[in-house]
């Protein structure tokens, strides 16, 4: 196995002293029978729980007028909402534990080992049989979780607002069943990693390595060239070497898959097929290092902050490190509508600020704890303190608007309307594993549509096995 880095920037930078993480990483669904088989087939479950951050409260909802926390615990979830919204205790208790009756139902369909999303008669017709057992139909529509409320509960739209930031889809375009999925594994707890990105990265690299597979993370590909009846002819972009390989799995967006084929008319077949995603919204990071006798107690590592219920589409997702005793490391994240982006040059300089203004929402006097302010994604240069001291950033050439990531919509949906995109492309052999193909269930998809292509190269390889025996055994297949 060979894995190319594609041109994918590092997933952290340094900023003076201090490693900021842009886009951290928050694990729901660490318990799903999908997440747990494989981390147990690659050896990483207990490696992973001993860089799982345990804490009491690991996810809270600060809204404009309530603070609430939810918790692993469901007593302690429950007296949050009788405090909160006391007209709401039976209803809410109605809803949680339909909740978690759904996740049950739903870990029994993940846990089957069937294919996502399905394609072939035999994968449609295991899928069918599989699902006919839970509340809802193929297209996911069903029980619709905290929808029940009204229209502008307060409760309702913050679980709204956080489901692009656990997922690859917009509120709009989820479907019943993906959204009580995601609720179900807010409730269960909100997973976070002591090394982030960086560690989980490197982790699944020594894995790689370990069964004598190859890792060129500062490596990519400039072409691919399909042979008939052969394989794939990879050319490297840095040293034009030329690389045969049997079976080719694509983890970027399928735009970037379109520019590597030398002939792009399968895409065109499969885009008439499943229709073309576009880009809808883009994640923006700003980081603010502040000093640590300035922030409330109270203030969780990990929360949703909706300041004005007057905007209930604008949500930011707060974390928080502590760097050392005396600083603390926050870093906002927020969508921004694709109208309002242009990725090619001009810097977004009201990103910046309006980050700072949800930040003063929850610590006050923000202004005179704040040590220094960036955000690689806007195009603007680190603000720091008044002491005139110059930021010197790691990669200060990965920086501006074309470095944020995209959230897509998909014209049609599969699979619970979980799925987007298809892991079969038409080029044989060539396979799509990436943010794309499952996106309504976040952290969960991923693994599914990796456990879903390595079921269907791994059942290639099985039907050519009897070339391995006899006459054959010293011929590479």
């Amino acid at each position: 196995m060979l894995v190319l880095g594609q041109g994918v920037p590092e997933p952290t930078y340094t900023l003076g002293d201090v490693e900021v993480e842009p886009y951290g990483l928050s694990i729901t669904g660490i318990q799903s029978p999908a997440v747990q088989g494989t981390l147990e087939l690659l050896a990483l479950r207990q490696d992973l729980r001993q860089h799982m951050v345990a804490q009491d409260a690991v996810f809270q909802l600060l809204l404009a007028n309530h603070r609430i926390d939810v918790g692993l615990d469901t007593d302690a979830w429950l007296s949050e909402l009788s405090r909160e919204f006391p007209s709401l205790q039976q209803q809410a208790a109605d809803i949680t534990r339909t909740l978690a009756e759904v996740r049950a139902e739903l870990d029994f369909v993940v846990g089957r080992e069937v294919t996502w999303p399905p394609e072939a008669f035999l994968e449609r017709q295991r899928f069918s049989l599989v699902t006919s057992r839970q509340r809802y139909d193929r297209q996911g529509q069903g029980w619709t979780s905290w929808n029940q409320l009204a229209h502008r509960h307060p409760l309702r739209v913050a679980f709204e607002a956080v489901l692009p930031h656990v997922s690859g889809l917009l509120p709009g375009q989820h479907s019943d069943a993906t959204r009580a999925r995601l609720h179900g594994h807010l409730l269960g707890g909100v997973t976070e990693l002591s090394g982030g990105w960086r560690w989980f990265r490197e982790a699944l690299f020594s894995r790689i390595r370990s069964w004598g597979g190859d890792v060129r993370a500062r490596d990519h590909a400039d072409a691919i060239r399909p042979e008939p009846r052969q394989g794939h002819v990879i050319t490297l972009g840095r040293t034009g070497e030329e690389i045969g390989c049997s079976q080719v799995v694509h983890g970027t967006p399928i735009s970037d898959l379109s520019r590597l084929l030398t002939d792009r008319s399968p895409m065109t077949s499969l885009f008439e097929h499943v229709g073309e995603p576009r880009s809808r919204a883009y994640r923006c990071s700003v980081s603010a290092l502040v000093y640590r006798k300035g922030v409330p107690d109270a203030l969780g590592r990990l929360a949703l902050l909706r300041p004005d219920e007057r905007a209930p589409a604008r949500a930011f997702l707060l974390r928080s490190r502590v760097v050392d005793d005396e600083r603390v490391l926050f870093m906002v994240c927020t969508l921004i509508d694709e109208h309002l982006v242009d990725t090619a040059s001009s810097p977004l300089r009201f990103v910046r600020e309006e980050a700072m203004q949800a930040l003063r929402a929850v610590i006050p006097f923000l202004d005179d704890h704040v040590i220094w302010i960036d955000s690689p994604h806007d195009g603007l240069p680190p603000q720091g303190s008044d002491d005139g001291k110059e930021l010197v950033c790691s990669e200060p050439w990965a920086r501006g608007p074309y470095t944020m990531r995209a959230i897509y919509e998909y014209p049609t949906r599969r699979a619970l309307g979980a799925c987007g995109l298809p892991t079969r492309t038409p080029v044989r052999g060539l396979f799509l594993c990436n943010e794309q193909v499952a996106p309504g269930f976040g952290f969960e998809g991923s693994f599914l549509a990796a456990t879903s292509v390595t079921r269907l190269i791994a059942s290639r390889y099985r039907r050519q096995d009897w070339l391995r025996r006899g006459p054959w055994a010293r011929r590479s297949v």
